[in-house]
This record gives structure tokens, sequence and C-alpha cells, in this order.
């Protein structure tokens, strides 16, 4: 009998000895770890004691009942509970069910290369630490040593906590959510970050783009990663629709010799159309960018089978 894909991709974590590294990690990836048609629709995440399953489609109960199994198995006194994300569902209807086990209340903390984040399992849509963006939290942390940044659509605030660890003087957080610039802060202070060098704004970033403008502000690294659609003071924005208006308000904040990091999280928009906004955008606004490189997935994020389901698109660029 051929071994269950979630115990083949556990076996694959040990061997590379992730599991020591950190205590936020992806567990299981399903679109580039199994072809079954249930299980592609699956990712698993581990957040120190606690499981997070994420499911995009409909999942058979028995399937989960077989997954949870393992992971029980596998994992033994090492987990407090394993909760179930379902977003098959319409999103406001999602919401995370305790699959097994107790579930911390409030946040608690996880170490990632030793930075600690906050995140939380339960009344939330998501813990609050974007696993995919990891090398990029590295990145900042190794290179942005006396630099000022700007971290839009930020949601808790991981990028900047990364920033501010790398030396980064001063760090600008923009994000539409209350509640999420509320977490940023907190985990900024978590972090034992200083408070003079973060900037915490609760705005619509098309709001605050031309204030920033407006006031002479410019800053050498600038980080984009917004959500798919969202609705602000100043209507709704959709990275198919919206992505070349984004980068044209972005590109006179950024410095020249600074470095624009970009991503977007959508399988709806393809790579190459999201370039062709960036390029667009760098016409219109009167200026050269050159693409420097790839916002790489971490090795616990395996390639899609299928290459078309590859959902994160990011680039940094350098302005000349």
């Amino acid at each position: 009998m051929n071994p269950h894909p979630l115990e083949l991709a556990i076996d694959f974590r040990q061997n590379l000895r992730m599991l020591e590294q950190t205590e936020a990690l992806r567990l299981f990836h399903g679109p580039g770890e199994s072809d079954h048609p249930e299980l592609k629709h699956l990712a698993i995440d581990l957040f120190l004691d606690h499981i997070w399953i994420t499911q995009w489609k409909p999942v058979k109960s028995e399937t989960l009942s077989t997954v949870s199994s393992i992971l029980s198995s596998r994992f033994k006194d090492r987990i407090a509970a394993i909760v179930l994300m379902d977003r098959s569902t319409v999103a406001s209807e999602a919401e995370v069910i305790t699959w097994s086990g107790t579930v911390k209340p409030g946040r608690f903390t996880v170490l990632e290369r030793g930075i600690p984040y906050l995140v939380q399992m339960e009344k939330t849509k998501h813990p609050g630490l974007f696993l995919d963006h990891a090398p990029l939290r590295t990145w900042l942390r190794e290179t942005q040593a006396n630099k000022t940044v700007l971290n839009l659509f930020s949601y808790t605030g991981s990028l900047s906590v990364a920033a501010g660890i790398g030396g980064a003087a001063k760090v600008t957080t923009l994000d539409l959510s209350k509640p999420t610039i509320e977490w940023a802060k907190e985990n900024w202070t978590h972090a034992g970050l200083p408070a003079d060098r973060g900037d915490f704004i609760y705005g619509d970033v098309f709001e605050w783009l031309p204030k920033f403008e407006k006031r002479g502000l410019k800053f050498d690294t600038i980080l984009s990663d917004p959500p798919s659609f969202s609705r602000g003071n100043k209507g709704t924005f959709s990275t198919q629709k919206d992505s070349g208006k984004l980068h044209e308000a972005i590109l006179p904040l950024l410095k020249s010799g600074g470095i624009l990091v970009t991503s977007i999280n959508s399988e709806n928009h393809s790579e190459r159309n999201f370039l062709k906004d960036i390029e667009e955008a760098a016409h219109a606004t009167q200026c050269t960018l050159h693409l420097i490189g790839r916002v790489d997935l971490p090795n616990s994020f395996p390639t899609p089978l299928d290459l078309t389901s590859r959902y994160l698109k990011g680039f940094y660029f350098l302005k000349a």
C-alpha cells in the first residue's frame, strides 16, 4: 500500500530538518504534493502546537478524518489543537472550526528563525502570519539596515517586524483594517522594537499614497501585497483591474536606487498581465525599473503540479 501523501510530506520536512528550524511551517501544500481530487484542495500549517487546515474546495468528511488521524499520530503530544478553515463557502460565512483538542484563547507567540510573531487560532479568518512570505521576511532582515520602509496592505505587520529587526531606520505600516493595524502594533512591540521607529496608519492606500507624495515623502523600500479584492473609502480594489493604478501611485514615492517588492496572491491575474501593469505604471510615471529578482516561496511550498495554479506572483524591482 502506497504511503499517504500527507505522510510523505511530513517525512520530506523532517528530512530537511524544517520542523526543527521554525515553529511556523507549511506541513502540506496540496497543489504541489498531491493530484488527489480532494487533497490538492488542502493546505496544512503548523503554528507552534496548533495545526491550521485550510480547505479551498469541498472535501469529504472521511478524507478530513484520515488527515486528522495522521496528524494526531505523527505529532502525538506535540499538538494542542487542530482547527479547520473552510474557504469553500462564501467568504463572509467562512469560519474556523475546532477539529480536535483545545484552542489557546487569544494570541500566542511563534518563532520564525528566532523572530517572535503573534498568531491567533480562534475568531479569525487567518492565523496572522503568511507562511509563503518567509523568504521575504528573511530578505528584509538582511537588507534593511538604516532604510526607510513603507509596508502597504500590511495585515498584521510581519514584514514590518522583519524590517525593524533588520535595523530599518523607520517603518511605516498601512492597512485598511483597524483591528489588523492594532495587531501589527502589538507585533512590533512584542518583538522589542522601539516605538519611534514604527509608524502605524489605519486607512485606505489610495487616500494615503497621494498624501505621502504631497508631503514630499520618499522611501528606500516599498512593500505591496494587496488582497485580490477589497472595499475602501475610495471604492473597490481588485488586482485584475487596479494593479496598474496602484503602481502608478506607489512609484513616485520610491527613491532613486530604492527597491519595490510587489506581489499578488491570485490565480485570476496572470504573471504576464501583472508585469505588464507594472511596466505601464513605470512608463506613466516616467521612471525606469529594473527587475532584479522574484519573491520565492519557501521549500515547504512545493511547486504546484499544475503550474497555472501558482497563485503567488512577486518581484523585486530597482528604481534607476
